[in-house]
């Protein structure tokens, strides 16, 4: 049916009445120093800039929310505070949220479509193989300071259409001693954190160091979460001369389970199938310098190295050939979430011929049929990656021809080794758990023959290297008036090489279609017999009239170069304190990645994340940017103080990729043509004597501007919207100290409404919207200790971040699935502190 999207429009009336309460109330008193935030110019992150010179809307969240807050990832931190930030999960695993700024994700999904950069100390944090970002290898009690910079800004290289997440860390100048923190609380969550740092040599050499542990059941059945993390910093400070050693060592394990049709939502903790499992390790080793060349020129530098692993396992589960066909009555194929043995009860649809003559297996061999109604696998996957690279910064302040200038100078490179391997087996359902079959249980003989239970396995291997040099010069005009211009070349080479062998069809049988058309049969199973229930007997294997003898092997092999020029122009004007204008354009391109050209190929779809295919070619995704806006602030200090931002952008992306879902949950990478994301940013904060409030509301319209058919055959016309995207978004966070040593604060999340995947062309019901509440308490006993509480979800709201359309296996509907979000939870813990005091709470 076509559906017409109405939009949330709460979201629109808290934004415009908060701001409007908030300007009254602020604008006699107060003054912001928003605008004196500083933030980087480039990853390296050794050149920065006040933000009220940056020709964008840039945001920062500095170490206060991060401990006031207590998040469990970073994704739900960016989600609780900053405008335009919506996350997506479609696991139930917390750690792995897909973050949407302006419409471009960060995402922890191998597969998912791409768009913003995330560095950490100047390394590059998206992984090599599919640009993801995993939010478990980040330690969030080592962070100092989370900024966020919009646009396509050619000087932070790969990934960066939307937008850019630059991490800094802690240090042991700035963060003397020690503290413990412990946790506790819903969903039997256990958190140990712990950070010392320190001085050395008469403050020439400091040390940080920080530890996490996190440990939970997790909201939804089956979704238990096991995280450990360790971070360690040694810096050396010379009369010109600094050098860093940063380590970051990671360990966790993340079991997630799938979204939800929505028939099955009655109970949101159950799990469509499971288990769902992903294993990370990762070691960082980050070696920083920095040295002054003259009075007028710095150079800065990194170079690091990043050995990551993966190892999971997923369950699939989709209807077979024959319910495709209307072959087989599949409305009752598993009932109570356990497959039926369909050699011993009649499968067949009511008025098939088969249905009237059919007959059980009854015989004394171990044959029985799981599989053909409900093809069900468990896939292994085992990813390992190596990488190097590094940036280099020259920054040179001087004036010419009468002018100031701010000059950067440098580049930044990754080279990447990457081995993935593959194997899909043959399972059954059992109260909804995909358990392993130890061997093919379709076919057997009478002298004991058991077929292997491999479907597939494939074994690839990438390397890819980049390179970005860029050049950036910032002229002051006239006094408050700056222009900004930087150009960047960026060029990345990919190559795949690797085989996936396909040994049965997804059900078992042993004989195939492949790729190219051709009938296949795997020849170890010739003379095993099978059991037809049609005719109620047990037939022998033989190969098909003009079949090939398989395994059928498909080669994944392809070379690929992608090179641009990108430009970037900017201007600031900031005539006083209470207002400022800034403007900017700017271009960037993204690289597919190995896993989007291994897996674009629609004659043989992929389910992510776990599907491959040949090497099809796929054309680099190029962003154009253009932003305005306005920003100010009113009042004096340490009386009332008000701050605000707008501004109003459009990116549109040439050649955009995404993955075009099908009915049964596969789909593939395609060249979508251009698609839009315009929208609106309004912030307003406000600081008095004992209250702090910060509003943000943000408009993203994210749309297709050419046609395409998806997968399931619909045409998608210019003008529809991108699925997974909300259109408004608006947060609230207040916090009021009524005495010195009390902080009562809370966040009010609002998020409208989106299509869900799989419905590119808009024509089904929209994923509905949701508003969450979060407060958090903390009280300062003593002057080494604080005890805290938190209660996210307040109200204990149901909903979802995400939707994707599907065929319900258990019943053979067609419906929307959702991942039911994490329900009320309240968490209490408490911070103590070794040869220092607690700081005073502020007003984050």
């Amino acid at each position: 049916m076509t559906h017409k999207h109405v939009p949330h429009k709460s979201a629109l009336l808290c934004a415009s009445a908060l701001a409007g309460v908030l300007a009254i109330h602020g604008a006699a008193h107060a003054q912001e120093t928003r605008g004196d935030q500083i933030v980087v110019t480039a990853p390296i992150a050794s050149d920065t800039v006040a933000i009220r010179d940056t020709p964008n809307n840039a945001q920062v969240l500095g170490a206060d929310a991060l401990d006031r807050q207590h998040p469990s990832n970073l994704a739900d931190l960016l989600n609780a505070n900053l405008g335009s930030v919506t996350v997506s999960n479609g696991t139930g695993s917390p750690y792995q949220s897909d973050v949407s700024y302006r419409g471009f994700q960060a995402t922890s999904l191998l597969g998912s479509p791409t768009g913003l950069s995330v560095y950490l100390d100047g390394v590059r944090m998206n992984e090599a193989f599919g640009s993801i970002v995993n939010w478990d290898m980040i330690p969030l009690n080592a962070l100092s300071q989370v900024q966020v910079l919009p646009g396509s800004n050619p000087l932070f290289g790969l990934n960066t259409l939307g937008g850019s997440l630059v991490l800094a860390t802690k240090n042991g100048a700035d963060n003397p001693g020690a503290t413990v923190t412990l946790q506790g609380g819903s969903y039997n969550r256990r958190v140990v954190q712990a950070e010392a740092g320190g001085t050395l040599a008469n403050r020439t050499i400091d040390w940080f160091v920080a530890g996490n542990y996190d440990a939970q059941d997790g909201y939804r059945w089956y979704t238990d979460t096991d995280v450990k993390q360790l971070y360690g910093k040694l810096r050396w400070h010379g009369t010109a001369t600094n050098v860093e050693l940063g380590v970051i060592w990671s360990d966790t394990s993340l079991n997630g389970t799938q979204a939800l049709p929505l028939s099955m939502l009655g109970n949101p903790k159950a799990a469509y199938t499971w288990p769902d499992n992903v294993s990370n390790n990762q070691l960082v080793i980050n070696l920083k310098a920095d040295t002054r060349l003259s009075s007028t020129a710095r150079l800065s530098g990194n170079v690091y190295y990043r050995r990551a692993s993966s190892h999971s396992s997923n369950s699939n589960a989709d209807l077979g050939d024959a319910c495709d066909e209307s072959e087989y009555d599949c409305s009752a194929l598993a009932p109570g979430g356990t497959a039926r043995d369909l050699y011993a009860s009649n499968p067949y649809a009511a008025g098939q011929d088969e249905a009237a003559g059919f007959v059980g297996y009854n015989g004394s061999l171990p044959l029985h049929d799981y599989t053909s109604g409900i093809n069900t696998t468990v896939v292994y996957s085992n990813l390992s990656q190596h990488v190097f690279g590094g940036n280099l910064l020259l920054d040179v302040d001087a004036d010419a021809l009468g002018l100031s200038h701010d000059l950067n100078v440098g580049g930044n490179f990754e080279t990447a080794s990457v081995g993935y391997d593959q194997n899909t087996v043959l399972a059954r359902l059992v109260n909804y758990a995909t358990v392993p079959e130890a061997w093919n249980t379709l076919y057997s003989s009478a002298d004991g023959f058991k077929g292997s239970n491999v479907i597939n396995g494939l074994g690839v291997s990438s390397h890819s290297t980049s390179f970005n040099v860029f050049a950036r010069d910032v002229v002051e005009l006239a006094r408050g008036l700056k222009l900004s211009a930087s150009v960047s070349y960026t060029h990345t080479h990919l190559s795949l090489s690797g085989t996936k062998d396909t040994y049965l069809d997804s059900s078992g049988a042993f004989t195939w279609t492949g790729a190219d058309g051709q009938t296949y049969y795997n020849p170890s199973y010739l003379g095993a017999s099978y059991w037809d229930g049609a005719d109620g007997t047990l037939a022998t294997a033989t190969a098909p009239d003009g079949a090939i003898a398989g395994p059928e092997s498909a080669p994944i092999v392809g070379s690929h170069n992608w090179h641009r020029v990108n430009p970037s122009v900017g201007l600031t004007w900031n005539p006083d304190q209470a207002i400022g204008f800034f403007a900017s354009y700017s271009e960037a391109m993204r690289a597919p990645t190995a896993i989007e050209l291994a897996c674009a190929d629609p004659a043989t779809p992929c389910a992510l994340p776990t599907g491959f295919n040949g090497d099809p070619e796929l054309k680099a995704v190029v962003a154009h940017t253009v932003e305005g806006g306005l920003r100010g602030s009113f009042g004096k200090a340490h009386h009332a103080r008000l701050g605000w931002s707008v501004s109003a952008y459009r990116t549109l992306l040439d050649n955009d990729i995404q993955f075009i879902f099908g009915s049964s949950g596969l789909g593939y990478f395609a060249n979508v043509g251009k698609t839009e994301r315009k929208g609106v940013d309004l912030g307003v904060t406000a600081d008095f004597r004992h209250l702090h409030l910060a509003a943000s509301y943000g408009y993203v319209a994210a749309s297709y501007r050419e046609n395409f058919t998806d997968a399931s055959g619909d045409m998608v016309q210019p003008g529809d919207r991108i699925t997974g995207i909300p259109s408004h978004s608006f947060k609230l966070r207040a916090v009021y100290q009524p005495i010195r040593k009390v902080t009562i604060g809370g966040n009010l999340i609002v998020v409208s409404s989106q299509f869900a995947h799989g419905d590119e062309a808009n024509l089904d019901p929209v994923v509905p919207g949701y508003t969450i509440a979060n407060i958090d308490v903390h009280v300062l006993p003593t002057s080494r200790l604080e005890l805290f509480a938190t209660i996210a979800n307040l109200f204990d709201r149901h909903y979802a971040t995400f939707g994707v359309m599907g065929t319900n296996i258990y019943t053979g509907n067609d419906e929307q699935f959702r991942t039911p979000a994490q329900g009320r939870s309240v968490m209490g813990g408490l911070r103590y502190s070794f040869g220092k005091a607690v700081a005073a709470t502020q007003l984050d």
